[in-house]
């Protein structure tokens, strides 16, 4: 294995597995159902690398939630082993599929934006913000999708510039991610440097209203500029990041050995008689992990 997947193969166990499993709470119902494949790049220096997401978007009659499926999918097996008392193992998919663990939750509460996203197993984050759409420009290109008729627009967000397509068809003021405002529901969209590409693959309208949940973790309430800095930390020197959040951390020769082992100064755990330890290759130790978030500074 190269040193670059033994990077996210480390990385995804991170994201696999959620600090609490435990209640949920339900904020609304949703009326519409609408998924899109995502397809982005992770390493801006590895371009021919493409990962791939399954997004979905739940309209409800005030309050709208977009997640990936594949995480609530990890998560709903691993809820329902942990309620039976046994541990659970990882679904199994393509190695390309490596889901997002962010979660938008918008108009919560009225008229703000709450986001919920997690750096490593022990640390899921969950912080508001103002909700604020691209400034659009509606162009005159037009197309079919889905076989609904489509506009283009253009407009930027999280410092990346977007091309959209949106139909007047379907007269709803959303899209997947941040991506809303326009009269109609976007369909398509990717920035301008083909990083991230959302394509609807389905529509439904729900003849029994699904309920929008938040799963109640042990959230760590912070501020975006705080989830921010912490998440840039993780990929600029993840093992100081997982010893500061909670993790033991094996550094092991290239045959799995441990060399050394570094205790967190966190005593959170600890003092919870509650351990947590991960093995890190040496030849990893100081690497970088490809940082190319959607949303950028």
């Amino acid at each position: 294995m190269s040193l670059l997947n033994e990077a996210d193969a480390q990385r995804s166990q991170y994201f696999d597995l959620r600090r609490y499993i435990g209640k949920t709470e339900i904020l609304d119902s949703a009326k519409l159902r609408v998924d899109y494949s995502l397809s982005y790049i992770r390493d801006t220096l590895n371009l021919s690398k493409i990962s791939r997401d399954r997004k979905v978007l739940l309209i409800g009659d005030k309050i709208n939630k977009f997640y990936s499926y594949y995480v609530q999918e990890s998560d709903s097996v691993l809820t329902a082993d942990w309620n039976k008392g046994k541990n659970s193992a990882r679904v199994k998919r393509s190695p390309d599929i490596l889901g997002e663990g962010y979660e938008l939750y918008c108009n919560y509460p009225e008229g703000k934006r709450t986001i919920v996203n997690s750096i490593t197993s022990l640390s899921v984050y969950k912080y508001e913000e103002d909700v604020e759409n691209p400034r659009w420009v509606i162009r005159s290109e037009t197309t079919v999708i889905l076989g609904y008729f489509c506009i283009k627009a253009t407009g930027r967000i999280g410092a990346r510039d977007y091309e959209v397509w949106f139909t007047p068809s379907i007269p709803i003021q959303l899209g997947p991610w941040k991506l809303a405002g326009l009269p109609g529901l976007i369909l398509k969209a990717y920035d301008t440097k083909k990083h991230y590409t959302f394509e609807c693959i389905g529509i439904e309208q729900l003849k029994q209203k699904q309920p929008i949940v938040m799963p109640q973790w042990a959230y760590i309430n912070t501020t975006k500029e705080e989830y921010k800095k912490n998440e840039r930390q993780f990929y600029n020197d993840y093992v100081t990041a997982l010893l500061s959040l909670g993790f033991n951390v094996n550094i092991t020769d290239g045959e799995g050995n441990r060399k050394i082992s570094l205790e967190t100064p966190n005593r959170y755990f600890a003092d919870r008689n509650i351990s947590h330890s991960t093995n890190i290759d040496e030849r990893d130790r100081y690497k970088k992990l490809p940082y190319n978030p959607i949303e950028l500074e």
